[in-house]
């Protein structure tokens, strides 16, 4: 008699990503909630993030986290790990980013909107979240969005901490 062992299923990730029109582009911040974000990527291969996340209602929470895979639908191995391990691992990182997010809900979504500082000060960047890959595919964007790049590779957090944005402001 053979026993099989089930692996636990690794989340994914249903997202689509929009850079907005810059010189159109108007949002009010002071009208949804938001957090601070500063992430940093190793280079280890795989591409490791770690994030340090503050919002008023919960206070610091860190976070380690790998993705595979590209388009809509991504692997999104992520836990939870102490400031102490954050700050371990922030010692060995290659490039880093900060930006605000900001939630608006969307239908079956979740719009967080991310408004970079730093080096990235002035790239905006809109995501669309859900449950499924098909209510994210199914997701009409306003024409505020701009133009999806859900599949540019230039507009990921990682090649945007990398790399920087200048390009886009030409």
């Amino acid at each position: 008699m053979s026993h099989s062992t089930k692996q636990a299923e690794i989340p994914k990730e249903h997202e689509r990503r929009f850079f907005p029109n810059l010189k159109t582009f108007r949002f009010d911040t002071n009208l949804y909630p938001s957090t601070l974000i500063t992430q940093a990527y190793l280079e280890d291969g795989l591409r490791t993030r770690i994030r340090s996340e503050f919002s008023l209602t919960t206070g610091y929470t860190f976070s380690k986290t790998r993705k595979t895979g590209e388009g809509v639908s991504r692997t999104e191995d992520e836990c939870q790990i102490t400031k102490q391990e954050y700050d371990e691992m922030l010692r060995n990182a290659m490039y880093s980013l900060t930006k605000r997010r900001y939630f608006m809900p969307s239908g079956k979504c979740v719009t967080e909107v991310n408004i970079f500082e730093g080096d990235l000060e002035g790239y905006i960047q809109i995501e669309v979240e859900g449950a499924t890959a098909k209510d994210v595919k199914a997701f009409v964007p306003p024409d505020w969005f701009g133009i999806e790049v859900t599949d540019d590779k230039r507009h990921d957090n990682y090649s945007l901490a990398k790399f920087g944005c200048k390009e886009f402001f030409v």
